[in-house]
């Protein structure tokens, strides 16, 4: 069975080298310093200037229209630790909450047996999908969702 397993592989593997193309991606240089020669500069914006104001003026919004700032938390990289080793109380480090958290979460077993570290992960998981944890960084409390 193994030397016919082998035997399908390399057949496989010969034939997507049979029909592969030589060189099928030519890079033309000529064209890309045509892009760059085109190109027109733009003027960098101080986004903290912008953000302690909090105000913005944008084409087609009304003047003094609000920004909502980013959380600088990756929301997806949030969820991934509290998969991993959320019930020692790590992604609520990693979230800017008080240094002690993790203690609460490992002498509570993962934070009530486990419940508080399941909420958070979903909670983190809905934040991530919408892309916006503001609510849930540098939050102080046990149960960070209330």
């Amino acid at each position: 069975m193994k030397k016919v397993l082998f035997l399908l592989a390399a057949v496989v593997a010969f034939s997507c080298n049979l029909f592969a193309e030589v060189d099928p991606y030519v890079v033309d240089d000529a064209a890309i310093d045509q892009v760059f020669a085109e190109a027109t500069e733009v003027a960098a914006v101080d986004f903290n200037a912008v953000l302690a104001d909090n105000q913005i003026l944008m084409p087609g919004m009304e003047n003094g229209a609000q920004l909502s700032a980013k959380s600088s938390v990756n929301a997806w990289a949030a969820w991934a630790i509290c998969w991993v080793v959320g019930g020692f109380g790590i992604h609520r480090h990693y979230m800017g909450t008080s240094k002690l958290m993790w203690l609460w979460y490992t002498i509570t077993c993962g934070g009530i047996f486990g419940i508080v570290t399941t909420i958070d992960w979903v909670v983190l998981l809905i934040g991530a999908i919408k892309d916006d944890i503001r609510d849930y960084c540098n939050n102080d409390s046990f149960f960070m969702w209330l």
